[in-house]
C-alpha cells in the first residue's frame, strides 16, 4: 500500500515537473548562442531565426529516440519548404561521428556540434530529443521533449 502511494506521488511529481518545464520555455525570445554549421563553418545563432519558422531541434547519434526522428524532420521539412530546421548535436558523441551519421542518413538541414554545451545550457536542455517550434519573430512557441506532435506543428505551419 506505501508503495503504492510513494509510486503515485513520484508520478505526479514528475509530470509537474515536465509541465513546468513546458510552460517556462513557451512565448519568449529565444535564448542566444553562436555555433557553426558542422560542414560549412556558417555561424548559427538565434538571429537565424527572424523571418523564419524554425523547429530547433536537440539531439545526438547515439540517442535511439533521436535518431527515430530524424526521417520525420526531413520529410516535414519537404514538405514545408519555408520551413528552417536547425539541428544542435550535443557532444555526446564525438564530433566526426555526427559528421559521419549526417552523411550517412542524407541529413539535409544544417546541424551545429555544441562542443561546449553553449546551446545546451542557453535552452536549458535536459532531454533528449528536445525541440522547439519558433516563430517568425524568434519567439519559442512550444517546447517538445521527446518526439514533437507531428500533428500540432503540421497545423501551424499550415497556417503560415
Amino acid at each position: 500500500m506505501k508503495k503504492k502511494w510513494i509510486i503515485s506521488l513520484l508520478i505526479a511529481l514528475l509530470a509537474m515537473i515536465v509541465f513546468l518545464l513546458w510552460n517556462s520555455q513557451q512565448n519568449r525570445p529565444a535564448p542566444a548562442f553562436s555555433l557553426p554549421e558542422i560542414h560549412s563553418q556558417t555561424m548559427i545563432s538565434e538571429k537565424n531565426f527572424i523571418g523564419k519558422t524554425t523547429l530547433l531541434n536537440f539531439w545526438y547519434p547515439s540517442c535511439p529516440g533521436c535518431v527515430e526522428e530524424m526521417p520525420k524532420l526531413m520529410a516535414l521539412q519537404k514538405k514545408h519548404p519555408h520551413l528552417q530546421i536547425i539541428g544542435i548535436s550535443l557532444n555526446v558523441n564525438t564530433e566526426e561521428e555526427v559528421k559521419h551519421f549526417i552523411q550517412q542518413h542524407g541529413i539535409s538541414f544544417q546541424v551545429a556540434y555544441d562542443k561546449n554545451s553553449e546551446a545546451k545550457n542557453a535552452y536549458e536542455i535536459q532531454f533528449t530529443p528536445s525541440t522547439y517550434l519558433i516563430d517568425r519573430q524568434g519567439n519559442m512557441l512550444r517546447y517538445y521533449i521527446g518526439e514533437p506532435d507531428w500533428q500540432e506543428v503540421e497545423q501551424y505551419l499550415n497556417k503560415q
